[in-house]
């Protein structure tokens, strides 16, 4: 564990300083953090909180996505905000100080490079050839899983374990690709029976499709080098394959299976409902491109890493088998039903259940023995438990946890009238943060969702959505006589909107503003028939007017993101260190935050 100790890590008297100046900063700009863009005209809440033009804030995110911060004492916070009226006066002081109260502005991470190059100093085996995973994940996903898994499996190889426990694994990405590419046995938990079940059927088509395309590509290779003639070989050649493409047209010439499945399923999809496989085969011939020898590395580089067990054997069609010798048929035969009889212990298992901190493990996994726990972008609580499951069960010898979903966390002091002393909560975990009562509350758990890189290259915000919802929220309260929403399940009065939070679907089906007014109306069980066309539009260009309003004001919650973010993360590091028996603990920056906005991993180590 000596190393360890070459890990950069922040001092414990570190993180509570600087926890101490990220909250003295949050409750200063609680106002703005914590207002809904919902209530954004109703309350005219630019002109009560904000005492610069929206120009000017739209001119200064712009111009601080340009430069590079450096390190310097910490800002004077104390002209932001006028004591006189309480609206942001000093532009430049909030962002000097939102930029200093960031993790990496504060010097509080260790990066995934220092980490892994400790460990490649350590291993005495290497890695193979550089894995095309784009093969059967979008960019996004595969950015996330390879780097992930790295770390995973560096831990796994300190401990000497085999068996990892992957907390809300969602579709199973991560999950098998540990377990295939690492031969590590994972247990995949969800709590989404839909999930599991579409983690076990793509889990099921995965393990064929890929020794079907190996299958194919390493005969297609051999038959290339032993006969020239083009004749023989299938039209389709193993190309290197884009998640966004189109798999819907599959020739007689294409890779057949055996067993039950004549042919590969068309509509399968192995990245999300909006991503599929396709075959290259008509752009290969619309290119002319005849020489297939580098696609094919391309293609196989991940499938050669893969252990014998991993993965189902089906034999090939007769377009395929007819470029083999007789012997090359049986020796295929022989190998086929070898893997076929070896265990799927390589082969992660989905299992559908909801975990929380109280959850016994054992009664989920009956062979639980020591394993790494994980978690990619695990939901709202899920993020805090996994930790307090890490810490509570001996057999869990290693964490890291990248959490997403801030606004679902649930919150010990955010209605302080209520006797919420009891049970476990999602914030604050830190002792060092309930000795304090500190709370940050849902709206501005909302802020801390938003991505400051990704808003920065145009990404991110769905500015027109939200226009859209602030201008309804006037509809409804000057013509409807709704004031107040409510996320409460009991009404406090006829008046209170408790539905507020499915509206943001309806935008995506309507064709325009006036249409989304009248949709929501009547999700809303009110009469949209009160409102002409007219009148509806006439509120549109209303508001229209102002709309750069909105827009400068969600920037500013947007430079607050990293802030709010900053004090769940050290909360969490906090709750860490206050553990015995803890090796390491930190925070890893894993992803780039263009690609994967919550690119934060806590991580943790027992000893020995």
């Amino acid at each position: 564990m000596e190393m360890f100790a070459r890990w950069t890590a922040p001092t414990t008297d570190k993180v509570q300083e600087s926890m101490e100046s990220l909250l003295q900063f949050l409750e200063m700009t609680a106002q703005i953090s914590g207002a809904h863009t919902v209530e954004f005209y109703t309350e005219d809440i630019w002109k009560n909180h904000v005492g610069v033009s929206p120009e000017s804030v739209l001119s200064m995110f712009s111009q601080q996505q340009k430069s590079h911060y450096q390190f310097r004492d910490a800002p004077d916070m104390t002209g932001i905000f006028s004591p006189a009226t309480n609206q942001l006066v000093n532009l430049e002081s909030f962002v000097e100080a939102a930029r200093y109260n960031s993790l990496m502005n504060l010097g509080l991470c260790t990066t995934i490079d220092e980490i892994l190059e400790t460990f490649a100093s350590q291993r005495t085996d290497k890695l193979g050839k550089k894995i095309k995973t784009d093969q059967f994940m979008n960019d996004k996903k595969s950015h996330e899983v390879v780097i992930m898994s790295q770390l995973v499996e560096s831990l796994a190889k300190v401990y000497g374990v085999k068996q990892v426990i992957d907390l809300g694994a969602g579709k199973g990405y991560l999950s098998s690709y540990l377990s295939m590419r690492y031969d590590l046995k994972v247990y995949g938990i969800d709590s989404s029976h839909t999930n599991t079940d579409g983690a076990n059927e793509r889990n099921r088509k995965l393990k064929k499709y890929w020794q079907v395309y190996k299958t194919d590509a390493r005969t297609t290779s051999k038959a290339q080098k032993s006969n020239q003639k083009k004749g023989l070989l299938p039209k389709s050649s193993c190309q290197d394959v884009n998640a966004n493409q189109d798999i819907a047209r599959l020739s007689g010439s294409d890779i057949r299976l055996s067993d039950s499945e004549s042919h590969i399923d068309n509509d399968i999809s192995l990245t999300s409902d909006s991503s599929k496989w396709a075959s290259n085969k008509e752009s290969n011939q619309a290119t002319g491109d005849t020489e297939p020898d580098d696609s094919l590395d391309s293609a196989v580089s991940f499938l050669d890493i893969l252990p014998a067990g991993a993965v189902e054997v089906p034999s090939v069609s007769q377009s395929i088998s007819k470029v083999l010798s007789e012997q090359e048929k049986e020796q295929k035969k022989m190998e086929n039903i070898k893997a076929k009889k070896l265990p799927e212990s390589h082969v992660y298992s989905p299992l559908t259940s909801y975990v929380t901190a109280d959850t016994e493990l054992h009664d989920i996994i009956t062979d639980l023995e020591e394993s790494i726990m994980v978690g990619l972008h695990t939901c709202g609580d899920l993020a805090p438990n996994t930790l307090r499951i890490f810490i509570s069960k001996p057999e869990m010898k290693a964490v890291c946890s990248v959490g997403c979903c801030y606004h679902f966390l649930s919150e010990q002091f955010e209605r302080l009238e209520e006797d919420r002393t009891e049970g476990l909560w999602g914030f604050p975990m830190s002792q060092y943060l309930k000795e304090r009562c500190w709370h940050i509350g849902r709206n501005a758990r909302m802020s801390a969702c938003l991505a400051l890189e990704r808003v920065a290259v145009g990404q991110g915000l769905p500015t027109e959505s939200l226009f859209y919802r602030a201008v309804l929220q006037v509809i409804c309260k000057e013509v409807y006589g709704i004031t107040q929403r409510s996320y409460s399940l009991v009404p406090q009065s006829k008046n209170i909107l408790q539905i507020d939070q499915r509206v943001g679907k309806i935008f995506s089906k309507s064709s325009s503003f006036t249409d989304y007014v009248r949709k929501s109306l009547k999700k809303f069980g009110q009469d949209d028939s009160r409102l002409s066309d007219k009148e509806i539009i006439s509120y549109y260009e209303k508001y229209a007017l102002r709309r750069n309003e909105l827009e400068a004001f969600n920037r500013l919650k947007v430079f607050l993101a990293p802030c709010i973010e900053a004090l769940i993360l050290l909360d969490r590091l906090s709750y860490l260190r206050e553990q015995e028996n803890l090796a390491w603990s930190g925070l890893v920056k894993l992803f780039d935050p263009v690609k994967s906005p919550r690119c934060y991993a806590v991580v943790s180590l027992k000893r020995p």
